[in-house]
């Protein structure tokens, strides 16, 4: 998976920066949002966050 790429567009927040947020701690769509602001607008990303929270977590 790119890192580059555009996973919540109202933001313009990346795979990296929230792969970086969920490392740090941040396990729920909320606690993303709260450090990155991904999913805080129109929460269509709100699928693939939790799809990323999978991959990261295991």
């Amino acid at each position: 998976m790119d890192n580059e790429e555009i996973i919540c567009n109202c933001m313009q927040i990346t795979r990296g920066e929230i792969i970086e947020a969920i490392k740090a701690g941040n396990l729920t769509i909320e606690e993303i949002g709260d450090e990155t602001e991904a999913g805080t607008v129109c929460g269509s990303c709100h699928d693939e966050l939790e799809d990323i929270i999978k991959e990261v977590v295991g």
